[in-house]
């Protein structure tokens, strides 16, 4: 059973509050007209693991990552650098590949659920299954 669909939009201060928890967070920014991703953060921050990033190998989604998640200070390059050695490094049994591609995946079948409005936009994720889930609740389990 697909579980809540959760996401909060950010209008210059916060609406809602994640919980730090035992899931993923795709976390997505209004770039002019259109949603874009700023990162998939593991919100368990362990189990990280020392990473290095390697662009050529993103070769086949390049296009897709240059449209959807470019970044708006510096080169895309050095951002998604950051994003792979700083987030996808804790994300469970992904590598490079499968990290940016995957969030690639959530993007596209979840930034419907993002408001017209706003400039931030979050969707949730268990950390097994990639199933949408609350992650705005205090309440324990909700997203686990």
């Amino acid at each position: 059973m697909l579980r809540t669909v959760i996401f909060a939009a950010l209008f210059g201060s916060v609406v809602s509050q994640s919980y730090a928890g035992n899931y993923y967070r795709l976390q997505l920014e209004k770039d002019t007209s259109i949603w874009t991703i700023h990162g998939l953060w593991p919100e368990w921050g362990q189990d990280c693991r020392k990473v290095t990033f390697n662009e050529t190998v993103l070769k086949p989604i390049l296009p897709q990552l240059e449209e959807y998640w470019p970044s708006d200070q510096g080169s895309d390059a050095t951002f998604w650098q950051h994003e792979w050695e700083k987030h996808g490094s804790c994300a469970d049994n992904m590598d490079e590949f499968t990290y940016f591609n995957t969030t690639l995946t959530l993007y596209h079948a979840n930034v419907h659920l993002c408001p017209s409005s706003g400039t931030a936009c979050f969707v949730c994720f268990t950390r097994t299954g990639m199933q949408r889930c609350d992650c705005t609740s205090s309440t324990p389990g909700k997203c686990a």
